[in-house]
């Protein structure tokens, strides 16, 4: 092709990375784009090269399309502070331990940042569970070790500050820890790491294959991940090569941070 139908293809990919609920089996456009990655050697070095430069680590499958994650320098990175804008003042403090949590529910093993087929399924409750265990933990230990962050020790208070939902309640809170999870949850979801899959215990949500990326991203950069989830620094299978890594499908699974199969997936 020439330099200008390059170049015009090579928008078009950018722009399908910019809209990460799309996949291309819905578009075709997509798809010719994500096919001529796979298959143009040279091209794909030249999209390779244009996301390097803006601080983006890129993997391009059939079925998934284009995942892109941030490095921690990248002007293009979603901080916890974006997330934070749409959080309700009182609750801006827990905003990150609970996109943390999220995280460690859907990924609870580092090696399953390392399976492309683990699709977790799992509920705003069972976040709000692991919430309270690490909330409980950190109170246990700042009982017995007075010389901890201040700012953890509060983030935590703002935590088991928030009142926990109540049972057979016949409409749902945003502000207990339910609401919570379930308002940060779809902020994931409108960035495209999630899926909304139910009302079950405060909403039923499924990752799909980038919030696998994301998340050891995460690993990567954050001690607070770490510390908090005791997940090690395990990246997955060629992040950032620009090559696909292996695709298929899972069986089964509950509403409980197991894995399901692909199809179906938004």
């Amino acid at each position: 092709m020439t330099l200008a139908g390059d170049a015009l293809d090579l928008g078009r990919l950018l722009a399908w990375a910019a809209r990460p609920r799309e996949t291309p089996a819905r578009h075709d456009d997509y798809h010719q784009v994500v096919t001529r990655y796979l298959q143009d050697p040279d091209f794909a070095s030249a999209a390779d090269a244009m996301f390097t430069g803006a601080g983006l680590r890129v993997v391009v499958t059939a079925t998934d399309g284009v995942i892109v994650t941030a490095e921690a320098t990248s002007s293009l990175r979603l901080t916890a502070g974006d997330v934070m804008k749409r959080a309700q003042p009182q609750h801006r403090a827990v905003v990150g331990a609970v996109v943390l949590a999220v995280a460690r529910t859907a990924y609870p093993e580092p090696s399953m940042l390392n399976d492309p087929d683990r699709v977790a399924v799992f509920t705003a409750q069972t976040v709000v569970d692991t919430l309270d265990r690490a909330a409980q933990a950190h109170e246990e230990r700042s009982e017995r070790d007075g010389d901890l962050d201040d700012d953890s020790v509060e983030m935590w208070r703002r935590w088991q500050a928030i009142a926990p939902a109540r049972p057979n309640a016949r409409r749902k809170s945003v502000s207990d820890r339910q609401g919570v999870v379930a308002r940060v949850c779809r902020i994931l979801a409108d960035a495209g790491y999630l899926t909304a899959r139910g009302e079950t215990d405060g909403g039923t949500w499924m990752s799909r294959p980038r919030f696998r990326y994301a998340v050891a991203e995460l690993c990567a950069d954050s001690e607070l991940y770490a510390l908090v989830n005791g997940i090690a620094e395990h990246p997955p299978d060629e992040p950032g090569t620009g090559r696909p890594g292996g695709e298929g499908e899972t069986d089964g699974g509950n509403d409980s941070g197991t894995d399901r199969d692909h199809d179906g997936q938004g």
